[in-house]
């Protein structure tokens, strides 16, 4: 294979060669050996080839020095600036990698924001509880559904932007997604995320009201081109539309979340002005129920669950948008909406249960005693599906009272007792 700075030298000598090339026509055109508009056309093709190798050469250079920063247009910066009426509090940085690159710096990302272990347990939780299937691996589609296709990224650790090789700010569709990073660098510097953690369903709240103002203000460009130009060809996301229809619907759903439901608040907030949009970044949402009903009454906060005995990994909360999934994946969309709308709190906690294995329980309380019954009679379904598929585990299902029920998944009939008899 050959290596950047081979192929950084190969097209150098072409650019060159070009260059001479070039010349020689010119050169005949004073001779009279050509038509004026073949040598025309030749000029035309030549300066193209010369542009195009420069591109490339400046990309690989770039590459072969690590990457660099990306110079951001002032007028762009301005332009976002004015839109959401707050200054940059530092200069936005943009960073090029190599596109093979992108997926080992999200996936750094990941982690150190969830902890070492974070990913794993959550791995192990979410096939307990029925969002993963058996070979669905977390992390390496979580990283390739923000990484496959992609031209750029935000890394809201650093607070930095990132673009891929192949981005061109001579593109329009470019230029839209730079416009993107920087709005969330600049809100990312208003209102940065909290020091720790504060559980996935607020984590997803956040991301969506962020990501869906940006997506909201990349849209508003691409639309504000097309009118003035009539047509604009985009990018090919073929590799990552397949990608999306390859992935289970639990990451579907939270891939789309944002940019459908986040830019939908989003979208609403801005058009209030500056200051409403301000306003709900400096106060964020707490929950994807928030980001869903707005208009709604806060609904936060996590259930306290059975004492356990054994080692608890990971305890978390499902949230609106974790319910809705798990009965999405059920089939009934008009179902699972109706359901999950009437979700006031849940919880759930995966613990050692036996020397090698872990169990997992989930509890849901609901707005009323429908919305439970109905939960209660699909997660009995979903439960004879899950029988068929795995078949050295145990699950049941409780209502714990009128508006509340749990969800257990074990490696023992000892276990599963205890915990639906509690």
């Amino acid at each position: 294979m050959i290596s950047h700075k081979q192929l950084l030298t190969l097209l150098i000598g072409a650019a060159l060669g070009a260059g001479g090339w070039l010349y020689r026509g010119q050169h005949s055109f004073g001779q009279g050996s050509a038509s004026t508009e073949d040598l025309v056309n030749q000029l035309r093709l030549a300066q193209e080839d010369i542009e195009l190798l420069s591109q490339e050469n400046a990309s690989l250079r770039s590459l072969a020095q690590g990457g660099g920063e990306v110079s951001v247009p002032q007028e762009m910066i301005s332009k976002v600036e004015k839109d959401y009426g707050l200054k940059f509090i530092s200069n936005p940085i943009v960073h090029r990698v190599a596109g093979e690159e992108l997926g080992y710096r999200i996936e750094a990302a990941m982690e150190s924001r969830l902890g070492p272990q974070g990913m794993d347990d959550r791995q192990e939780a979410y096939q307990r509880i029925g969002w993963l299937r058996s070979d669905d691996k977390l992390l390496d589609q979580l990283v390739a559904v923000r990484s496959v296709g992609a031209v750029s990224w935000f890394d809201e650790q650093v607070g930095e932007g990132w673009v891929t090789h192949k981005f061109d700010l001579k593109n329009i569709p470019d230029q839209a997604a730079m416009l993107r990073l920087l709005v969330r660098i600049l809100l990312n510097q208003h209102f940065p995320p909290t020091a720790s953690y504060p559980g996935d369903d607020a984590a997803r709240a956040r991301e969506a009201l962020h990501a869906g103002a940006a997506s909201g203000a990349e849209s508003r460009f691409l639309a504000d081109n097309a009118r003035g130009i009539g047509f604009m060809p985009m990018n090919d996301n073929g590799a990552a539309e397949r990608l999306m229809l390859s992935l289970p619907p639990f990451i579907q759903g939270l891939t789309l979340f944002p940019v459908v439901s986040g830019r939908a608040l989003a979208d609403t907030l801005y058009v209030k002005g500056d200051s409403v949009l301000s306003d709900a970044l400096r106060n964020p949402p707490q929950s994807t129920y928030q980001i869903a009903f707005p208009a709604e009454k806060a609904r936060v906060g996590m259930l306290e669950l059975p004492k356990l005995d054994d080692e608890i990994y990971l305890t978390e909360s499902a949230g609106y948008l974790g319910l809705r999934l798990w009965l999405e994946d059920i089939g009934d969309v008009g179902m699972a909406e109706d359901v999950a709308r009437e979700w006031l709190r849940d919880g759930y906690a995966l613990f050692a249960d036996g020397e090698t294995s872990s169990g997992l329980i989930w509890e849901i309380e609901f707005q009323n005693e429908i919305a439970c019954e109905q939960f209660t009679a699909e997660a009995n379904q979903r439960i004879n599906a899950m029988k068929q598929l795995v078949k050295d585990r145990f699950f049941g299902v409780k209502r714990i009272s009128e508006k509340r029920v749990r969800f257990v998944n074990v490696t023992s009939t000892d276990t599963l007792a205890e915990l639906l008899k509690k």
